[in-house]
């Protein structure tokens, strides 16, 4: 706040430069929308950039929009994997990790070699 009344007082001063009355306009703008808002609510501040639509959006929500939206590029004949819920199992089986063996290694001796 305090940053913004010094830049008015520099705007109001005699010989004030065009920049400094413009920063000025600025802030008097900007605590004239602090004034008018009522508590609780957004400030609404001219020349702002407007949220983006999806910025409220939970972000299971999301996700879920996210996976649909894929889903519906897949070609027909293939269809997404689908894990099968806990509750259709009956049991909690925990954490599930697929192992992958990894690609043999070269000998040593090969790896070194410069073309």
């Amino acid at each position: 706040m305090n940053e913004l009344i010094e830049a008015i007082r520099a705007a109001v001063a005699n010989g004030a430069t065009a920049d400094q009355k413009a920063i000025g306009a600025k802030a008097c703008r900007t605590i004239l929308t602090a004034l008018d808002t009522e508590s609780g609510k957004p400030l609404n501040v001219p020349n702002a950039p407007k949220p983006h639509p999806l910025s409220q959006v939970d972000p299971g929500q999301a996700l879920d929009l996210l996976i649909a939206k894929l889903s519906a590029g897949l070609p027909k004949d293939e269809q997404p994997a689908t894990a099968p819920s806990i509750a259709s199992s009956g049991r909690d089986r925990g954490l599930r990790i697929a192992f992958v063996t990894p690609p043999p290694r070269l000998p040593v001796r090969a790896r070194r070699r410069r073309p």
